[in-house]
């Protein structure tokens, strides 16, 4: 059975899945899609096109799919927003549908997004991601599985943050951060792989070992990067995860958030 409550507002052309819950006040616009099991407590606003996936509960006075706040945006412009299964949205979040006509922003699954934290047009965020308080990301970037975005910081467009990376609280990030590692700082330096993270996220000792030995092949032994990157293929050809490392290197758009030489002798004591 579907909870409605009769201060909320829900559009007929809204497709609310089995057993959701829709509390007071909340405005449900037209061709948006709520899975089943889903509470929206109060005052949540989620505009037209888009998608939220079942068993997420989302707190008041968040707002999801809302236009893009992209000067490019053309008004009545149909882009969308996908959320996935088993999310969290606290108090104030905002998620920003796409600019472009058809592009959409998208979460995963089982993330967390705390309060205040904002996801703007075109962002991509993987599964198992935390957002915490008043985390924001700009516009078209990339967030890998099991990333960990710490409160207070900010992620600049177009930037990716890798799987199981995480960034400390109160950062500026205006470059890549590698997957497995933690960034901090003002603009955000890496600084170390992310063990703790890793641990979570179900990677085992081994793997652990070959990353941090793969980052020092990498940042640690005064090499040009080109020169590094083959000295850690060819130490680990056979680790997907080192891979992975190499793979987000060669692809950055915007350049590495590279640790600062004053970082170096306090990993190498590890």
């Amino acid at each position: 059975m579907i909870k409605v409550d009769k201060l909320a507002v829900v559009d007929p052309a809204a497709n609310i899945g089995e057993n959701c819950v829709i509390g007071p006040f909340c405005t449900i616009g037209a061709n948006v899609v709520i899975g089943a099991n889903s509470i929206l407590r109060s005052h949540v606003v989620v505009d037209p096109y888009t998608e939220i996936g079942e068993n997420t509960e989302i707190f008041p006075f968040a707002t999801i799919g809302i236009q893009s706040q992209d000067q490019k945006h053309v008004r009545d412009t149909i882009t969308f927003t996908r959320i996935g299964a088993r999310n969290t949205i606290r108090e104030f979040v905002s998620i920003h549908s796409g600019t472009e006509a058809n592009t959409a922003t998208s979460i995963g699954d089982d993330c967390t997004l705390l309060a205040h934290a904002h996801v703007a047009h075109n962002c991509q965020v993987g599964n198992h991601v935390v957002l915490s308080h008043s985390a924001t990301l700009g516009g078209h970037v990339t967030i890998g599985d099991h990333a960990n975005i710490g409160g207070l910081s900010a992620i600049h467009q177009f930037c990716h943050i890798g799987k199981a990376a995480m960034v400390g609280g109160m950062s500026r990030t205006i470059q890549d951060v590698l997957p497995f590692t933690i960034a901090e700082g003002f603009p955000a330096h890496m600084r170390v792989i992310n063990k703790i993270g890793m641990e979570r996220a179900g990677y085992s000792a081994a793997e652990i070992a070959e990353v941090r030995k793969a980052f020092r092949i990498l940042f640690m032994r005064e090499l040009r990067l080109e020169v590094a990157v083959q000295q850690a293929k060819q130490e680990f050809p056979n680790s997907a995860n080192v891979q992975l490392m190499i793979d987000a290197i060669n692809s950055s758009q915007r350049g590495l958030a590279r640790p600062d030489s004053a970082m170096f002798e306090i990993n190498v004591s590890e």
